[in-house]
């Protein structure tokens, strides 16, 4: 496990944030997952995320990106942007992040669905430019990392990986009942 301290972080950026931490990964990247969670409407609700300001962490994100750890008897999630600790347990994760109870009273198109990738395809799938981060006028609305943009020879289709109705070959799109069970 890559400690905390050494994972690549830029607020914002979680998909740049989980492509770097796949690329780090010490152990075997293939029991290692980037997983995007959105839904058609690109509003999801995500407790415990240090961004907000509400009480529980309450935010809602367009799109969020995590990494997992699947292991037999416990898997781990990677999240910088949450303030649970970090490699915390899926099962803890999923109740204070997911907090099912309290989402439960939003209207149906707020169900998160996640597209599950392995590490090493995510790597060579995700390409992105950053155009998704600028305004009008082409400025940034939230300064980018330092690190250079991650284009893959393919053009920058962040927001394909995005769209839960688009099939994309090795990559599953899962709703929370399949997700929780993939990785509980």
């Amino acid at each position: 496990m890559i400690p905390v301290d050494e994972a690549l972080y830029k607020s914002c950026y979680c998909e740049e944030n989980v492509y770097k931490l796949c690329e780090n990964w010490p152990l075997n990247r293939e029991n290692f997952w980037a997983v995007l969670i959105s839904n058609e409407i690109k509003c999801v609700p995500l407790w415990r995320q240090k961004s907000s300001k509400k009480e529980g962490g309450y935010c809602l994100w367009d799109y969020h990106v995590i990494g997992i750890q699947k292991n037999p008897e416990t898997s781990k999630v990677f999240d910088l942007d949450s303030t649970l600790e970090w490699g915390v347990d899926f099962s803890t994760y999923w109740r204070e992040t997911m907090n099912l109870e309290e989402s439960s009273l939003y209207p149906e198109r707020y169900k998160r669905k996640f597209r599950v990738i392995p590490a090493p395809l995510y790597l060579t799938l995700f390409s992105s430019d950053r155009s998704h981060m600028l305004d009008a006028d082409g400025k940034y609305l939230h300064e980018p990392p330092e690190w250079p943009p991650i284009f893959n020879l393919i053009p920058t289709n962040l927001m394909d990986l995005l769209d839960m109705s688009k099939k994309i070959d090795n990559c599953q799109v899962m709703d929370e009942q399949a997700f929780f069970a993939f990785f509980a």
